[in-house]
């Protein structure tokens, strides 16, 4: 594991990024800066700011620990969708467009102007529709075919790690498997890249092609990582919750959802920021994770994720 990772930077700074599709999105948490950086294919770079003021910073109640890392986590899936479908927007893909469906045609007469917005939310309640049904439920069912008494506290524990085992299992494969797409693979390299970047902020260098990348593509603030942190968390907590018919479990599971998310973060920034290495054990899953979803990128790549630091930072 590269010894960069754990090196404490000259400068702290609370930015975070997401690979986009042939681009880059930074957000600082500092000053409510979002930046968004496409190359489209003539090769132009194009960059968008905006400002976002997180529910942290507007309402007291969303600064409390715990409660944060929920809201924290449905806020940047929010702000990550709408980047992404904007990026899809901006880069010239081949659409073959045709005559709109009936179906195309009754959405935008119900919604007119806001139909993006629909789109946007919409996609992302599939898009946690989803985790939920894979990474949650399907684990739960699965554990559910083993045969012994799940009524005792033994029995219980038992059965709440093997469906975190399950829920391991199936996660590494779901990463594994769309890391095979030609697509997602350069989504993967933009996603090495805004971590380049952000490492040659943090150690206060100039923001150039050939200081970023020498930096490693692995960062212990990376969402991979929190990832594999909430899943650790759930087989925790999960264990703690006996073990009912198949949909108590289900509902029990989705209501202590916002607990878990919320408990993982915690766990998370603490590990980012602590020098005490058991404490960092819980990020080498997630950093070892990252050899997959992160891939090095080329130069062309880095310039578009320092395009797009450069626009959220203030110096």
């Amino acid at each position: 594991m590269e010894k960069e990772i754990w090196k404490k930077p000259l400068r702290q700074c609370n930015i975070g990024g997401e690979a986009l599709i042939e681009g880059v999105m930074m957000r600082n948490g500092n000053n409510n800066k979002i930046a968004t950086a496409i190359r489209k294919s003539n090769g132009e770079i194009v960059v968008e700011t905006s400002e976002y003021i997180p529910l942290s910073k507007r309402f007291f109640l969303c600064r409390l620990p715990v409660i944060r890392g929920a809201v924290n986590m449905i806020e940047s899936l929010v702000i990550g969708m709408k980047a992404l479908m904007d990026s899809a927007e901006k880069v010239d893909i081949d659409i073959d467009e045709g005559e709109e469906s009936r179906f195309e045609k009754f959405l935008k007469k119900v919604f007119g102007d806001k139909l993006f917005q629909f789109m946007l939310y919409s996609s992302v309640a599939v898009a946690v529709l989803f985790g939920i049904g894979l990474f949650i439920l399907l684990p739960n069912w699965i554990a559910g075919w083993f045969r012994f008494d799940k009524s005792t506290a033994g029995g219980t524990i038992l059965a709440n790690l093997i469906e975190g085992c399950i829920r391991v299992i199936i996660f590494f494969l779901y990463v594994w498997l769309v890391s095979r797409n030609k697509e997602i693979k350069r989504v993967f390299e933009y996603h090495g890249a805004e971590h380049n970047a952000i490492y040659a902020y943090e150690n206060m260098e100039e923001l150039t092609v050939e200081n970023a990348i020498k930096h490693t593509t692995l960062h212990p603030r990376c969402g991979t990582a929190y990832m594999f942190v909430v899943i650790i968390t759930s087989i925790i907590l999960f264990s703690f919750v006996k073990w009912h018919s198949p949909l108590v479990n289900m509902a029990l599971r989705l209501l202590l959802l916002p607990l878990v998310a919320g408990v993982a973060y915690e766990i998370f920034k603490l590990a980012a920021k602590s020098g005490f290495k058991p404490l960092r054990a819980i990020s080498y899953p997630g950093l070892m994770l990252q050899k997959i979803t992160t891939q090095p990128p080329d130069e062309s790549q880095v310039e578009v994720a320092l395009a797009a630091l450069k626009a959220v930072v203030n110096d």
